[in-house]
This record gives C-alpha cells, sequence and structure tokens, in this order.
C-alpha cells in the first residue's frame, strides 16, 4: 500500500520526524544507562516514552513523509548510535544469551547441546561468568542447529555475550541494507526502513539482550528478496537456513509452491540436512528440549492455552503450524511476493497460537512493517510491552502468569488495529503489492 498524501508541510513533517527520533534516542540511551530492569516502572516509562517517538515517526511516513538519501542515512547512524550502549551494558541475569554462550561451549567441547543438562555437576568445569548462571538449568538447549552455528561463530575469538550481541548488530547492518533494496524494487518509499530500524522493542531485544531471532529475520528477509528478484535457489536456501535458525519459518513454505524450480527446492533440503546433519546422534532428530517445552512452558499464548486444554499440546502445537500454514496458502493466491502481508502474517498467526509469545519473537516480523496492511503487527510491538510486567512481578523459579489486563491490552489492540486496517475500503482498493 502505497503511503497516504499529507496536507501537512514537508518542512514540518521533517523536524516532526527529527524530534521523534531525537525522542527516541533520548529514552533508549536512559534506558541504557539506567538500567532500571524489565517490568520496572522506570523500563515502561522510557519503553513507553521511544514507543511514542516511533508511532509518531511511523505516521508521519504512512501519510506520506519521504525523507531524503541523507536524511535516511542520518536515521541509520541514530538507530546505530542508540543501539551501541544498549549493547554494551552488562547482561541481565538469566538471560538466552548466556545460554548461547553456553551452548557453544558445549559443542567446542565435543559434547552434545540436545541431550547435555547444563545442571549436570560432571559439566561444571564448563562454567564461566559468561555463561553461568543459566536459565532453566534443568533442560538440554531447544536452539536448533542453525542457532548453534551462529553461537560458535560469533564467540570463535572470544565466549562472551558481548560478542554475540556483535554477531547480532551485524545482522541488523545486513537487514537494513537488504530492507532499501527491497523498498526500492518495488518503488515504495526507503523511508519504511524505520519501521524496524527505530522500533524500540527490537532495538532494546537485539541489542540490549542479544537474541538470535535477528539472525531468523534477517534470513527471512533475504529469502523475500531473493524470491522477488526470481532468484529461486538463493531464496529457497536462505528460507532453510530461516527454519534451520527456529522452525517458526517452516509455515512460509506455501509461498514457495510453482515460485521455485525443484533443483532449487532439492538443494534447500540438501542444505537443511546438512545442517543438522552434524548434531545427529542416531535415533530421534536433534530437537533437545523442544517437546519438554511444548509440554510445559507457557507464557503469554492464551490461544495455545485453550486448546490444549481441551485436546492437548500436541494437537495445540500442529494447529498452530496449519494456521500459519493456511494464512501462507491464501498469501500465495491472493497476494504477490512484494507484499509484506505474504511474508508477517502467516508467522503472525503461527505465534499467536503458540505456546509462548516472547516479546522478542516479534523480530521476525519487524522487517515487513514496510506497509499500512502490517500496521497491526507494528503496533503488537508497542502493546506486547505490557508483559514485561512479569519479570518484576513473578520470582525466577515460578510460572511466569501474564495477567489478564496485561493480555487485554496486548491482543484487544492488535484485534482492533486489525479490524480496523483491513476493513477500510482504502484498504481493500489499495495496490496489492503493498
Amino acid at each position: 500500500m502505497r503511503s497516504a498524501p499529507s496536507s501537512c508541510p514537508a518542512p514540518t513533517r521533517a523536524w516532526a520526524l527529527c524530534g521523534a527520533g531525537v525522542t527516541i534516542f533520548v529514552a533508549l540511551l536512559a534506558l541504557a544507562a539506567l538500567d532500571p530492569g524489565p517490568g520496572t516502572a522506570s523500563f515502561f516509562a522510557l519503553l513507553g516514552l521511544a514507543s511514542a517517538g516511533y508511532l509518531t515517526a511511523m505516521r508521519l511516513i504512512a501519510m506520506g513523509l519521504c525523507p531524503s538519501g541523507r536524511t535516511l542515512i542520518a536515521c541509520a547512524v541514530l538507530a546505530a548510535a542508540w543501539r551501541v550502549p544498549l549493547a554494551l551494558a552488562p547482561t541481565h541475569p538469566l538471560a538466552d544469551v548466556s545460554r548461547y554462550v553456553w551452548d557453544a561451549r558445549l559443542v567446542r567441547a565435543g559434547l552434545d547441546p540436545y541431550s547435555a543438562i547444563p545442571s549436570d555437576p560432571s559439566l561444571t568445569r564448563l562454567r564461566t561468568p559468561e555463561s553461568w548462571p543459566l536459565n532453566n538449568p534443568d533442560v538440554p538447549s531447544p536452539y536448533p542447529p542453525g542457532a548453534q552455528l551462529f553461537f560458535l561463530a560469533a564467540t570463535a575469538l572470544r565466549e562472551s555475550a558481548l560478542a554475540i550481541k556483535i554477531g547480532i548488530l551485524l545482522c541488523e547492518a545486513l537487514i537494513a541494507f537488504a530492507l532499501w533494496r527491497w523498498l526500492t524494487s518495488v518503488a515504495v518509499s526507503p523511508g519504511w526502513m524505520l519501521g524496524y530500524l527505530w522500533n524500540p522493542l527490537v532495538s532494546f531485544e537485539a541489542a540490549r539482550q542479544g537474541h538470535v531471532d535477528v539472525l531468523g529475520a534477517l534470513l527471512v528477509l533475504l529469502a523475500a528478496l531473493a524470491l522477488l528478484r526470481q532468484r529461486s535457489l538463493l531464496g529457497s536456501t536462505a528460507l532453510a537456513l530461516a527454519v534451520a535458525v527456529k522452525p517458526l519459518a517452516i509455515v512460509l513454505l506455501p509461498l514457495l509452491w510453482r515460485r521455485v524450480s525443484r533443483g532449487a527446492l532439492a538443494a534447500a533440503i540438501l542444505l537443511l540436512l546438512s545442517i543438522y546433519l552434524p548434531f545427529w546422534r542416531g535415533g530421534p532428530l536433534p530437537l533437545g528440549s523442544v517437546p519438554d517445552v511444548i509440554r510445559r512452558f507457557r507464557f503469554n499464548g492464551p490461544v495455545f492455552a485453550a486448546v490444549a486444554s481441551h485436546a492437548g499440546p500436541t494437537i495445540a502445537t500442529a494447529l498452530a503450524v496449519a494456521a500459519g500454514l493456511a494464512v501462507a496458502a491464501w498469501a500465495r493466491q491472493r497476494v504477490s511476493l512484494a507484499s509484506p502481508v505474504a511474508w508477517a502474517w502467516p508467522m503472525a498467526i503461527t505465534l499467536v497460537c503458540s505456546p509462548l509469545v516472547y516479546p522478542w519473537y516479534l523480530i521476525w516480523l519487524a522487517p515487513f512493517f514496510v506497509a499500512p496492511a502490517t500496521v497491526p503487527l507494528m503496533l503488537w510491538t508497542v502493546s506486547i510491552q505490557s508483559t514485561y510486567v512479569v519479570w518484576a512481578r513473578a520470582p525466577l523459579e515460578a510460572p511466569w502468569v501474564v495477567p489478564g489486563w496485561a493480555l487485554f491490552f496486548e491482543y484487544g489492540g492488535v484485534a482492533a488495529a486489525t479490524l480496523w486496517v483491513f476493513g477500510r475500503r482504502g484498504t481493500r482498493r489499495s495496490n496489492p503489492q503493498l
């Protein structure tokens, strides 16, 4: 969808964009310096202020503001500037990035991350201040082989959380470049890049927390760009790599139907097998604690909880995947590969139906915040911030339960935005490309 025209003078809108960027910068800089901790009043105030600046900026883009090349470079530099102090901030206790470092140490020591239990006393020799303590030490790793290879590569020179974060920031730089190439290819304002670059939730969870989901988002975006340019081999292999990072990307497979050659599809399958094979010890697939996660772990997944209570977690998981595949199949028939709808919404529907919906999971959707059709998902990155209250309320060893008011704020806001966007007559009549 193309941006709507605006009656606001261009200089005024440009200064408003500048003000929005400065607001995000100051808020996230303060968040990095003060480090109030997720779920605290100061955390909500600073992240909320940054989100207000972000929504202001994206409204200006949606109204038709098209930043010049120099302005866009300045916006990208500003986004990089607030990520540096976030990345340099000390790691939070029990953060996932500590688990990443631990997994890298396990693999480098010749051990299997999918069978080794971190709390096993025989593994005490592998513990370092960078990798211990870690969360859920009673279960093996849930991260697929593609993620494990990234952990190994990122910590090749130094086994530390900062090394992982640097790798994540490099992935974000590649996302920015790929977004620019994609938007220019479909003749859409590159200003929509700010949907990813200026998103406060993405900035916090990528630079501050170092979540590997950024790598998956990059690979999905590269698959979208390659297939748009009819490079089926590159697109298929990029999507296979994304699946190897996290199975979420598997719901996008219908988009490849009759768009890639059999040779490209075979190459993608072989690549996926070659990534899994070194981690296979015979017997079941190397899934680690994934089955255990599906059975036991719950967070911010009311749809999954409702289905699982009647049909069990296995069927609830199958329905979550089927829902994403169905949306992708619909998108395959109704929209082009240039549409962010085709890429973002299948993953979003699967996430809505998943047992775990942590805030950083939405990073997978963020590169596709480039059109009004994905505005509800953009708003989801703001409304899901209400779930951070759990970090301050619940003991680390207790089950994390998102309060009802937070669920209503999060999902109610997304539902209302979705109905508004797709119910508008202008949306139905707009450019089918975006």
